[in-house]
């Protein structure tokens, strides 16, 4: 039994110095006091055409919590049945423009932290031109109400989320996807990859992943498109032309060989980066550090188990030539 996919369906069916650069970037970001704000969706229950998720509303709320405990000031929405007759609490477009606008309204300063987490149904459409040094396709995330996937007015593009969050004042953003295409929505194009060359040749180990991240942060040209690095830093669970999944729900007949995770597999594994992402030991969780962490742990026991061979998929990271801290070590 394989995992769910987190792509939308009809309802039918260098090493060395550039690491050691790399890691010592966190303590220059405390100098600043600064302020955590965060919005965190989660959508399982999705309307006629899309089929549901099982585990993308429990993503959220773990994610929620722990965000809330490291001193962010949260705001939610899940979609679960209990609150389908409560418009005000859906993971809508309509609902997270206004915790946009209610985060805004707070008045984050510059040097603040702006964390944006979804997780739940993504995928690409040809809906227009993306803008120069595009591959022809939207990238989208499908919020509640997303019914049908020809009508993307309910759902967000990856141009258009990154403006509905300019009127957030903080510079220091972070976009955190769990859905199916999400690579799609990092604007630099040797991140936007299909199956990546590692999953057939072997993991290199959590340094050369955390080095080979920092080496793409040097694609850094005014050409790109979708989410450019100098709007946010973007976390995916996936590529722009590869799937996520979450574990199953159940394994009644003993096909999948995997512990049941309850979870995304991408959040499954983020969520544990606050007590094992500290590389470099200083106390503090880069989001460079999330990353490595969170794509060694989907390399080692996902890829080369229990979704070998046909869900493997890699967890992906923008960035410019500067790095974040995203959580203090627990």
């Amino acid at each position: 039994m394989s995992g769910k996919s987190r792509r939308a369906a009809p309802a039918l069916g260098a090493t060395g110095l550039v690491l050691f650069l790399a890691l010592s970037l966190s303590a220059c970001v405390l100098d600043v006091p600064y302020d955590k704000y965060a919005i965190v969706y989660g959508v399982s229950d999705y309307q006629t055409g899309i089929r549901d998720l099982t585990y993308a509303d429990d993503d959220a709320v773990a994610m929620a919590s722990l965000l809330a405990g490291q001193g962010f000031q949260v705001l939610t929405k899940t979609d679960r049945e209990d609150v389908d007759e409560l418009p005000e609490q859906h993971a809508s477009k309509a609902n997270l423009l206004i915790d946009i606008a209610t985060i805004a309204a707070l008045a984050p300063k510059e040097d603040d932290l702006f964390v944006f987490y979804f997780s739940g149904h993504g995928g690409q459409a040809s809906s227009g031109e993306e803008s120069t040094g595009g591959d022809g396709l939207n990238e989208y995330i499908y919020l509640y109400g997303s019914d049908n996937l020809s009508n993307l007015s309910l759902a967000f593009s990856d141009d258009e989320l990154v403006a509905a969050f300019s009127p957030i004042a903080a510079r220091k953003k972070v976009i955190i996807l769990d859905s199916c295409n999400s690579g799609g929505f990092i604007g630099n194009e040797l991140e936007a990859d299909g199956e990546p060359s590692s999953l057939i040749e072997g993991n290199g180990g959590i340094v050369d992943l955390a080095a080979r991240a920092i080496r793409l942060y040097a694609n850094f040209d005014g050409s790109s498109a979708d989410i450019p690095p100098w709007e946010a830093l973007v976390l995916s669970a996936s590529g722009e032309r590869e799937f996520s999944y979450e574990s199953p729900e159940e394994d009644p007949v003993g096909v999948f060989n995997g512990p049941l995770l309850y979870h995304g597999v991408f959040t499954y594994y983020l969520l544990q980066a606050e007590t094992e992402g500290d590389l470099n030991h200083d106390g503090w969780v880069t989001v460079t550090e999330a990353f490595a962490y969170t794509q060694d742990m989907v390399y080692r026991y996902w890829n080369y188990g229990y979704g070998y061979p046909w869900d493997v998929f890699s967890p992906h990271v923008s960035g410019g030539p500067v790095d974040y801290v995203l959580l203090e070590a627990r």
